[in-house]
Formats: structure tokens, sequence, C-alpha cells
């Protein structure tokens, strides 16, 4: 079996994103942007719901507070599948870069363009994993690696139904889940700082920093300097990481033919 060559990855990753006559920075940013701008509208209103509430009185806060709640959590829901539906629009813009292919602002769109499919496929792999994941961290981790090629294999092959998709991810990956976690890793970097900054959002929420939670100044200054890091990080470093997981999904295609190729000369058999 032939080992992932982490190094040739990257640096594949980092060549076709050179020689790409697509301006995937300008795209990257604008692609952040669109979903930051509906990520603000809900926090806006979140926040005039939560300022009117600390200033009702009696048995309105009652109803106030069932309304701040009802809306937090449809938010919560809401931006979530957008922004799966979202992220899979990336990563098909991101494949085809990887491919020599030519690519624009309407691939992001992928994802919805396959919306049954791709939610299918990602609600099915977080129940496998959450259910893996209950048994002890390793088996969850080792379903994450299992089924994280899903989405891209149903990007690349529409007609994949959700566990055609997730079983055509476990065959691709078998063998090479340590090598795929081995890869994440050569972006600690990246994943590194993307953690801090949601730390220091975490500490801020709980109370940790000199800065109140309950005045206006506190929370847009926090607000904006989140969002100001994670949108200079992922415009310099999304494209390549996702180019990188892209070349790797490639790879193990190339492996899973070869493969299929010598089994079928070997009628039905590995030697």
């Amino acid at each position: 079996m032939r080992a992932m060559h982490y190094r040739g990855l990257k640096q594949a990753a980092r060549r076709c994103l050179r020689d790409s006559h697509t301006p995937y920075r300008r795209l990257t940013l604008l692609f952040l942007l669109c979903f930051l701008g509906l990520s603000l509208l809900c926090d806006l209103i979140s926040f005039y719901l939560e300022r009117r509430l600390a200033k009702e009185t009696g048995f309105g806060i009652i109803a106030l507070q069932n309304q701040v709640d009802l809306f937090n959590v449809l938010s919560m829901v809401g931006l979530s599948v957008v922004g799966s539906l979202w992220n899979a629009g990336y990563s098909w813009f991101a494949l085809r870069i990887s491919r020599g292919q030519s690519a624009s602002f309407g691939d992001f769109f992928q994802g919805f363009r396959l919306v049954s499919r791709i939610l299918a496929v990602i609600v099915l792999q977080s129940i496998l994993i959450a259910a893996w994941s209950m048994l002890f961290l390793l088996p969850g981790l080792v379903a994450m690696y299992r089924y994280r090629m899903a989405v891209f294999a149903v990007l690349d092959d529409p007609d994949l139904g959700p566990f055609q998709a997730l079983s055509y991810s476990s065959r691709l990956t078998y063998g090479h889940k340590m090598e795929l976690l081995m890869l994440d890793l050569r972006f600690f970097w990246y994943y590194g700082t993307l953690f801090l900054v949601q730390m220091v959002v975490m500490a801020y929420n709980y109370g940790f920093l000199p800065v109140s939670t309950y005045t206006v100044r506190g929370y847009w200054t926090i607000y904006i300097l989140y969002q100001g890091v994670m949108l200079l990080m992922e415009t310099l470093a999304l494209a390549y990481v996702t180019a990188t997981q892209a070349h790797a999904f490639n790879w193990l295609q190339t492996l899973d033919r070869d493969r299929m190729k010598d089994l079928h000369r070997n009628g039905g058999f590995y030697l």
C-alpha cells in the first residue's frame, strides 16, 4: 500500500493555486463575507432582543425570554445548515482548482444544488461519528476520518446516494485514516489559531476577560476583533488547506482505481 506524501500534496496545492487563473483569494474573501453578512444579521437581532430583555420588567420577561430562546435556536440551526451547504460549495470550488479546472463564484452554490444529498450525508456522518464516540474518543476519531471524504464524493458524483457516499469514503480511506490525521496536523498553525480565537470568545462569554459582557462597546469590540482575525486567517489560508484536502481526495481516488483494477485482474482476490 502506497504511503501518503504529505509534502507532495501540500506542494501540489500551492502549485495549482499559483498556476490557476482563478482569483481564489478574492473569491474566498467574497465567500466569507457572504456568510458573515447572514451571521451578522442574526447576531444583530439576537443582540437587540437581549438588550430588550435586560430592560424588561414584570411578566413580559417570560414571553420575551421565550422569543429570545426560540430565535437563538432557529438561528443556530439555520446558520448550521446554510454554513454546511456553503462550505460544501467551497470544497467543490477547491476540487475544481485542484484538477486544473476553472472555478467561479457560482461554484459556491453547488452545495445548495445538491441540498438533499449533502444534508443527508452530513446528518448520517454526524450520527455515525456520534455513535462511535459514545464508545470512546478513539472510535469516534476513526469514524470521523473514515467518512472524511463523503462530501467530496457526492460533489464529485452527484448520482451517489448518501449511504453510497459514506461507503465510498470508507473504501477510499481504508488504511489511510492515520495519514489523513497526520496531514491535518501539518496545518496545526491554521487550526490552532482558529481554536485560540474561539477560546478568547468563550472566555469573553463567561466573563473571564477584562471587558464587560453587558456593554454595547465591549460586545462589539470583541465581535469585530473576532471576525477580523477570522476573515484575515481564512482569506489567507482557507484555499490552501481545502485544496490540499482536495488533492488528498484525488490521490485516494487514484489509489482506489488502481486497487480495483488489481482486484479485477486477480479474479476478485488481493495478492
